[in-house]
């Protein structure tokens, strides 16, 4: 037998962002990103760790403005001349919603080959929770008229990176609570090097995808066929419950002469199947992944990013003998 390594281990930044839908497929990442992890210097780390303190302090002002500025023009190094910020941005990046108003990005960074990055700042408490919905609808609608393909939006404390297609939208998410471990900087810091770098944000020609957004679309791609092989992995998955469930069945089975392997064998397919439903109803957001409690206590892509997040991305190995994932309610 082959070992497959999962592709988390090696990309535990990617692990370490909250998702919503699919943005990149797990297996697409060494396709397009380095598995070197990028460092910042001790200058960078400490303007970095000021400004994030800074961004904590409410009583500051303009702490969200001087953030930004440090991480997109100096730790990301998106220069600065490249960049329009507020009434800068030109009339023709404007777009009037549905509500009525004519809305437009605060920054908007303009590189080489038609490279694009729309800033939108808010002051919501919580992006996509109660009133920060709107803020998510807003971007999402702006960036259909404007045929971008990804747009940033933040709060100061949450970072998230947007992608929308013409029925579906993805985002992975920064909490600059989490920038820091230990007093380094941590993976998510390291996922934003990686996402929203030049190198990433650039396409390599004019009229080219960049390769954050060719990432993705070579990710819908995928998808596809893995709907086509859905039924194969569903088989994999349900001979796995049954093999490693394979004492207590047993036990089961001799307690009880109407527990039949056809049984046992329909049981871990109906497992299986409402897991794929749950899992296509959260990734198209029909179910309330924004709600912590949701999130924290019964979403099936919150457990997976617990677990990662325990397991520091070495799941194979601090995760075989964990038999509980949810807290348990008696």
């Amino acid at each position: 037998m082959i070992n497959q390594i999962d592709p988390l281990t090696q990309f535990t930044w990617w692990s370490s962002l909250k998702h919503g839908g699919l943005l990149i497929a797990p297996a697409r990442l060494a396709h397009y990103f380095s598995t070197e992890k990028p460092e910042l210097s001790p200058y960078w780390a400490g303007r970095l760790r000021s400004a994030v303190q800074a961004q904590q302090d409410a009583e500051k002002l303009g702490a969200q403005a001087a953030l930004l500025d440090t991480v997109l023009e100096g730790i990301l190094q998106l220069p600065a001349l490249e960049w329009k910020k507020a009434s800068a941005v030109g009339a023709d990046w404007g777009h009037r919603l549905i509500t009525g108003e004519n809305f437009k990005p605060r920054r908007l960074w303009l590189g080489s080959n038609g490279a694009v990055l729309p800033v939108f700042d808010d002051d919501v408490k919580q992006i996509g929770i109660g009133t920060g919905r709107r803020s998510i609808a807003r971007v999402v609608e702006w960036l259909r008229k404007s045929q971008q393909k990804l747009g940033l939006l933040t709060n100061g404390v949450q970072w998230r990176l947007i992608h929308t297609g013409p029925d579906y939208e993805a985002w992975c998410e920064w909490d600059i609570a989490l920038w820091f471990e230990e007093g380094e900087p941590s993976d998510q810091v390291r996922a934003l090097l990686h996402l929203l770098s030049p190198k990433a944000l650039t396409p390599p020609k004019e009229g080219e995808p960049a390769p954050l957004v060719a990432a993705i679309q070579d990710t819908r791609k995928g998808q596809a066929e893995l709907s086509a092989n859905l039924g194969e992995r569903v088989r994999l998955a349900v001979e796995h419950i049954i093999h490693s469930s394979g004492e207590v069945i047993d036990h089961l089975r001799a307690e009880s002469v109407a527990v039949s392997p056809r049984d046992v064998y329909i049981a871990a397919t109906r497992l299986v199947m409402r897991c794929v439903v749950v899992l296509f109803a959260e990734a198209r957001e029909l179910l309330p992944r924004t709600d912590p409690v949701y999130n924290d206590s019964y979403s099936l892509q919150g457990l997976r990013g617990q677990l990662d997040r325990m397991a520091g991305g070495r799941s194979a190995d601090t995760l075989r003998h964990q038999w509980s994932a949810w807290p348990i309610h008696s």
